[in-house]
């Protein structure tokens, strides 16, 4: 079989023990490449070329599978990979620690396992055994399109375009080279450290050998291709500018990217502007006439509104209009600083004074602040836009009108298919101080965040006022009710009172009358009439019950102890009066006690009270008495308990005399629809409840 010469040339100068082992190793990769390039293979087949790796998906190469394959290292880009080349592709060698560093051109054997890598497949050596050296593969011409399509990834190629830039990375061993490749761009990494015998290439058309390699993102997708070039020779001059950049003749900036029957040139030119803005280190803003230009630069020397610069760069288009790349700049003159053109947002949006200094008016509706610039928001014919100005305190206030000087940058624009125009759909406005912003007026007082919080205000203290008035209509209702409840106690007290007072002048006198004549007819009576002095007698006693009667009575219409207060006050202060010197020890809990009681309720309440405590002293024979009254969960309860005799509460519900006080309290609990329990056992005292419904 025949060895391509292009790759292994050398080998017929190489000593036989190395020859024998490369020849054998070509003749098998030459068959393998003509049986199963491109396929991929079982996890058990051993991989010999570069393509059966690309052609591993990510868990394929995961697997670690066995490699053993013949290449010629191509690139070695020093403490990240070793690239190497076959007949079927390109891969990679991970870089590990060697007893010997491997150059490019040289012919190895690589044994080792599959490694993922960052976005294809590569080795992770086992062992690398040098074969001697080699021609490198012939670089396969490619486009951008080329590169971002990925097929040549790691493999030598050849691009052509004409160089923009040049920057030297010592930090990096390395120069990056902007090349311009149509109207798009390629970076070029040369792996040297410093710019020595670099001949002048910029502006000048260049072809340049290198490893198709490119920035990805964790997706395993490829941003941006670039090239990696081993050595300043890989770059070749083809054409040089016919002039120097600063002799060349002038471009207006109304001509920048206009037709040209020849094609719009992709080499740099020179234009002449007054400066109206600069940002020192990122770009110029020059005005020729009354058209402005952007011009991108990194000197960072410094130019000041009013001063003449003659600048030489890459005319390239923009969002809207054109502008100058990678330009190099010097000041030749000076004059007065050029007034901005006072425009519209409407005018502005028809194309015009786009990167020219103006000043335009707005209403301000936000302040925007960030670590870097200040942003207003502004609106002008009912359209919203910005203005930006390095980081500043302004104190402005939001509506007010303002007027701004800056430079005007279209941010968008809009086509119109039917016209064949396109205009800008929103702007930008870069001021260059906080002296660009001048307060025209003032906002009114009255805006609308303030008439919603007066509003709010309002209908609050109206709520406020509402509910104060119904609190206070309520409140009038309640006290007119207790007014009235008060008005018709008093003046049922009042007739009872009267009733009282006129029974006791009557018959009560009337009684006191018929007592004295009684004991008067007694005492005037003979010896012998002892069936006159009986029944006398008998008179007499009926007359003493009517009086006791007719006292309790009195007593009943007069409740003297509730007028001096309710019953939380009058049932403690009777049970002290009638236990004084009784040597009974009285105990009263007044807990949650009931208010605003009816009279009725209050007054069979007390007598039932009185009556209880009476029975207890008198028949009871206690030690103690403890009177309780509380009120809870609409119940008003009054219990009266003694550690007395006590007695069976069976014998009265017997017929005998005497038991008319607790028919009294019976009676009494009825009338005000209460419950009455009793509790009694001889020689365990006695205890007496009664529960009211309020």
């Amino acid at each position: 079989m025949k060895i391509k010469n292009n790759i292994f040339p050398r080998l017929n100068t190489l000593p036989l023990k190395y020859f024998l082992p490369a020849f054998l190793a070509a003749v098998f990769a030459t068959q393998c490449a003509n049986t199963c390039a491109q396929t991929s293979v079982s996890p058990v087949q051993i991989l010999t070329n570069a393509a059966q790796l690309r052609a591993l998906s990510l868990e394929e190469a995961e697997r670690k599978l066995p490699v053993q394959l013949h290449a010629i290292v191509t690139t070695v880009d020093p403490a990240h990979s070793i690239f190497i080349q076959d007949e079927t592709g390109g891969t990679f060698i991970r870089q590990l620690t060697a007893d010997r560093a491997l150059t490019s051109g040289e012919i190895i054997e690589v044994k080792g396992v599959s490694y993922p890598g960052f976005f294809l497949p590569g080795i992770n050596p086992e062992k690398i055994t040098s074969l001697g050296r080699g021609e490198l593969p012939a670089p396969q011409p490619v486009t951008l399109d080329d590169l971002f399509s990925t097929r040549f990834h790691y493999q030598r190629v050849q691009v052509r375009g004409i160089v923009r830039s040049i920057t030297p990375a010592p930090e990096q061993s390395r120069i990056f080279l902007k090349l311009a490749m149509g109207s798009r761009q390629l970076e070029v990494q040369i792996l040297t450290p410093t710019a020595i015998n670099l001949p002048p290439l910029i502006n000048a058309k260049v072809r340049i050998v290198g490893l198709a390699a490119g920035y990805l993102n964790l997706k395993r997708q490829l941003i941006a291709p670039h090239l990696i070039v081993s050595q300043l020779e890989d770059v070749h001059l083809e054409s040089r500018p016919k002039v120097s950049a600063f002799d060349m003749p002038f471009s207006s900036f109304r001509e920048l990217l206009n037709f040209d029957p020849a094609g719009v040139t992709s080499h740099h030119v020179r234009v002449r502007g007054v400066v109206t803005h600069q940002q020192p280190g990122e770009a110029i803003f020059l005005r020729e006439g009354e058209f402005g230009l952007l011009v991108q630069t990194a000197q960072t020397g410094i130019v000041r509104p009013g001063d003449i610069v003659e600048a030489v760069g890459f005319p390239v288009m923009g969002r809207f209009s054109a502008y100058l790349e990678d330009a190099d700049f010097r000041k030749v003159g000076s004059e007065p600083a050029p007034q901005p053109v006072p425009t519209t947002l409407a005018q502005v949006l028809q194309g015009t004074n786009d990167v020219n200094l103006v000043s335009m008016t707005g209403q301000l509706l936000e302040v925007l602040e960030n670590d870097n610039a200040t942003t207003l928001v502004l609106r002008s014919d009912e359209n919203v836009w910005r203005a930006r100005l390095p980081r500043a305190s302004l104190s402005l206030r939001n509506g007010s009108q303002l007027r701004l000087t800056g430079v005007c940058l279209a941010e968008e624009t809009a086509l119109a298919s039917q016209a064949f125009r396109a205009n800008p759909r929103t702007i930008e406005l870069l001021l260059r101080a906080p002296s660009d912003i001048e307060v025209i007026s003032m906002p009114s007082w009255w805006n609308a965040q303030r008439l919603a919080v007066a509003v709010s205000l309002l209908l609050g203290f109206g709520m406020v006022a509402l509910f104060w008035i119904l609190m206070l209509r309520r409140r009038v209702a309640r006290q007119a009710e207790v007014i009235r409840e008060k008005a018709q106690r008093e003046a049922t007290l009042e007739e009872r009172h009267r009733m009282a007072r006129e029974m006791h002048d009557t018959l009560a006198q009337s009684f006191s009358g018929l007592g004295f004549q009684l004991d008067a007819l007694q005492v005037g009576l003979p010896p012998e009439a002892d069936v006159a002095r009986q029944r006398l007698e008998t008179a007499r006693q009926m007359v003493r019950h009517g009086q006791e009667d007719f006292r309790r009575s009195l007593m009943n219409l007069r409740a003297q102890e509730l007028e001096r207060g309710d019953l939380n006050e009058a049932l403690p202060e009777f049970a002290r009066h009638i236990l004084t010197g009784t040597g009974i020890e009285l105990t009263c809990d007044i807990s949650c006690p009931p208010r605003d009681l009816s009279e009725s309720v209050e007054n069979n309440l007390l007598r039932i009270g009185q009556e209880c405590l009476t029975n207890s002293m008198h028949h009871g024979r206690p030690k103690k008495i403890t009177v309780s009254l509380s009120r809870n969960n609409g119940f008003v309860q009054l219990r009266i308990a003694d550690d007395g005799v006590g007695f069976e509460p069976e014998k009265l519900q017997r017929p005998a005399h005497g038991h008319f006080g607790w028919r009294g309290i019976q009676e009494r609990a009825e009338q005000i629809r209460g419950n009455v329990e009793l509790k009694s056992q001889p020689g365990r005292g006695t205890v007496v409840t009664i529960t009211v419904p309020i």
